[in-house]
């Protein structure tokens, strides 16, 4: 009988080298692209922050009063969708937060007096046009009255679930690249509504976590 002889082929050291030289190439390409697209979002929060500060600032500008505590916004904006008066105190309601899912809260109205006056375009809600507007990790933009405890007692514009590199890389650009100083500040997010009015400051930004962001005006 004649022996037939199986002959098993396998890669050779060459094709496997090839092999994970490529699976390398991907994964690069991967994260390159991930690291352009965070970049890209900070790049956008860092842009929005100062738009959205110029554009509150104008108002104040423009009408004597701050948006949100307009006490003469539905005589200014007449039949503009979600304008509503404001107590006209000179500040946004203390205890409001930037946050708030009470469209009645100045912190919300800010918005609407914004937007009846064409200074913020964009519209997350076309039903509620005080709406916050979102930033670009999912979370929301918006002004509210001191922040953390009375750490800033004045105006601030905040931002929420923000990732920590991300978070570190906006206060760096912006300030000092610390959670816990200078005119940025920031505390470890709890995705409780009106956390950043009583919260407390964290002492780094940790890699694990998501911070919610408020900047002194």
């Amino acid at each position: 009988m004649t022996s037939l002889q199986t002959t098993r082929a396998g890669f050779t050291l060459v094709e496997l080298s090839i092999v994970l030289v490529i699976i390398g190439l991907i994964i690069g390409g991967v994260l390159s692209g991930q690291q352009i697209m965070q970049n890209a979002r900070i790049t956008n929060v860092v842009n929005a922050v100062q738009a959205y500060q110029a554009q509150f600032q104008s108002y104040a500008q423009n009408y004597g009063t701050i948006p949100g505590d307009d006490a003469g916004a539905v005589t200014r904006f007449p039949n503009a969708p979600g304008v509503a008066n404001g107590d006209g105190s000179g500040i946004l309601n203390a205890g409001q937060a930037f946050d708030s899912v009470t469209d009645t809260d100045e912190t919300r109205l800010v918005w609407a007096d914004l937007r009846a006056a064409g200074l913020v375009k964009n519209q997350a809600n076309n039903t509620d046009y005080t709406t916050q507007p979102a930033n670009p990790f999912g979370g929301i933009y918006g002004f509210q009255n001191g922040a953390f405890a009375n750490v800033f007692t004045t105006t601030v514009f905040c931002m929420n679930d923000v990732p920590a590199l991300a978070a570190q890389a906006i206060d760096a650009r912006l300030d000092d690249g610390t959670s816990n100083s200078g005119n940025i500040q920031a505390m470890a997010s709890t995705g409780t509504v009106g956390e950043a009015v009583k919260g407390a400051v964290a002492a780094n930004y940790g890699t694990a976590q998501t911070y919610t962001m408020c900047i002194r005006l």
